[in-house]
């Protein structure tokens, strides 16, 4: 345990050049004591740690000096994957294996590389989650990462709505899109996609997971997203809206039809000040319902059918809050 924290100081020196005693106390979780103690120690075996004082001292390593010491291991490795994403790798429980691979990379680059990693760093950044929004909560990703990672067939229990359902899978990967989980897996030979959040529990199985020789994860993925946004339209709905709500209704319409919707306000509006566009949706039902969502910003001109459920929709929530409070 003291051998691997004193590598990891040594590799944070080799990369930062200089740190604080709290900066490595913090890292290493321990007391500044101990890294003074550790410190101590690599310089009895001649390794040049030197003390540096006053307010931005800490410590640093002499003359240049770099150790070699700094091969990823098997576990850091399979954490590689997920540089630059530390939330998601957290989440899998790979923070800690990521962080320990990272130092060693940083520490194997040269000078010049490693200004350019920095430089590349500072410049860009990778944010998964969707704006405005907090990832689902995944109380079974470790598990489901686990009979991944081990190839094993699992039994699920899968929540729909307030029906629950037991599942045999074989699990297949695990897909992070929009900041929520999703699980690839094998049910009977087809193949399935299961949201994380919804899964309840997971008991893994001895039996190994049937793998398809030709499975790959990001073409599989993007096949089921196909799949899903090439879903019909049922129902094409002529609205007038409000010219800063075209983003809130491009929101709503599948992929398919969000070209329809105009990103900049184009000319000439309404003589009310709208924007006049047609619309496609993939039910009657889900149109009304998100139209509706929009509130005054939004007025549907056809079809008629629609219009007039949105309307009646509109006269009983008016009819509602024209009485007081339990009236």
């Amino acid at each position: 345990m003291r051998a691997s924290r004193m590598m990891t100081l040594l590799l944070h020196l080799q990369v930062r050049g200089l740190a604080s005693g709290r900066e490595l106390a913090t890292l290493l979780e321990v007391s500044e004591r101990t890294v003074q103690r550790d410190v101590e120690a690599l310089a009895s075996v001649g390794v040049p740690v030197r003390s540096v004082r006053g307010p931005a001292g800490g410590y640093r390593l002499d003359g240049g000096y770099r150790t070699r010491l700094t091969g990823v291991g098997l576990d850091e490795a399979g954490a590689l994957a997920f540089l630059g994403l530390a939330g998601p790798a957290q989440q899998l429980g790979l923070g800690e294996l990521l962080e320990g691979a990272r130092i060693k990379v940083w520490a194997g680059l040269t000078g010049e590389a490693r200004d350019r990693a920095r430089q590349t760093a500072a410049r860009f950044h990778l944010d998964p989650l969707r704006w405005y929004g907090t990832s689902e909560p995944v109380p079974c990703l470790t598990q489901l990462a686990e009979v991944v990672w081990r190839d094993r067939r699992a039994r699920i229990r899968y929540v729909r709505g307030t029906r629950e359902t037991l599942r045999e899978i074989d699990p297949l990967g695990l897909v992070l899109a929009a900041g929520d989980w999703y699980l690839v897996a094998l049910r009977e030979g087809e193949r399935r996609t299961y949201r994380v959040s919804r899964v309840v529990s997971v008991e893994p199985l001895d039996t190994p997971v049937r793998r398809p020789a030709d499975f790959d994860l990001a073409r599989t993925w993007a096949e089921s997203r196909r799949e899903l946004e090439r879903e019909g339209t049922a129902v094409e709905v002529t609205v007038r809206v409000a010219p800063e709500t075209l983003p809130r209704l491009r929101r709503l319409l599948p992929v398919h039809g969000q070209a329809s919707v105009p990103v900049t306000v184009p000319g000439p509006l309404t003589a009310t000040g709208e924007v006049a566009v047609t619309v496609p949706f993939e039910s009657e039902s889900w149109a009304c319902w998100a139209l509706l969502g929009l509130g005054g910003a939004v007025e549907v001109v056809g079809p008629p059918r629609v219009r007039r459920y949105v309307a009646d929709e509109v006269r009983r929530a008016a009819a509602r809050y024209g009485r007081g409070p339990g009236d």
